[in-house]
C-alpha cells in the first residue's frame, strides 16, 4: 500500500459579527509540522492574498482559499500541525475571525479512503498592532 500524499490544502476564514477585514489588508498563511521531531516542514502556504477582498462581518460569511502545498506524505507529519497567520494592513484594520484548515491526503488507490486532517480555531483578533497568530 502506497503512503498517502498531500493532494489538497485549503483554509476557510469564518467571520463572526465584530470587525471585518478591509479590502487592502493582505493575508499570509503558513502551515508546518515537525519533521523527524527536529525542524519545521512546510506543508502548505499562501503569501499576500485576499488584499482585494473585504471579509464581511455579518455573522454568516466565510471565505475559502486554496493553499499552495508540497506533496508531503502523511507518515511524515507529526501530531503537531502549526498554522501561522499574518496580516499586512494598509493603515488601521482590526479583523475578528475563526478558521478551518483542511489538508486532504490520498494514495491514488480508489479502494482506500482519503485522509483529512483538520484544524479549527475561533475568537482570533488581529490588527495593525497585533499582526500575527500562531496555533
Amino acid at each position: 500500500m502506497a503512503d498517502q500524499v498531500l493532494k489538497s490544502a485549503k483554509i476557510t476564514f469564518i467571520m463572526p459579527e465584530g470587525d471585518d477585514k478591509d479590502d487592502n489588508t493582505a493575508v499570509t498563511v503558513a502551515v508546518s509540522t515537525k519533521f523527524n521531531n527536529q525542524f519545521d516542514l512546510t506543508l502548505a502556504s499562501k503569501v499576500n492574498f485576499a488584499n482585494n477582498d473585504t471579509w464581511e462581518d455579518t455573522g454568516d460569511k466565510s471565505y475559502t482559499y486554496a493553499l499552495d502545498f508540497s506533496p508531503v506524505s502523511l507518515s511524515q507529519i507529526s501530531n503537531e500541525v502549526k498554522t501561522h497567520i499574518h496580516i499586512s494592513p494598509n493603515g488601521n484594520d482590526t479583523v475578528k475571525f475563526g478558521y478551518l484548515l483542511s489538508l486532504i491526503f490520498d494514495d491514488g488507490d480508489p479502494n482506500t479512503a482519503v485522509a483529512e486532517l483538520t484544524q479549527r480555531r475561533d475568537n482570533i483578533t488581529l490588527s495593525q498592532d497585533n499582526r500575527d497568530f500562531s496555533s
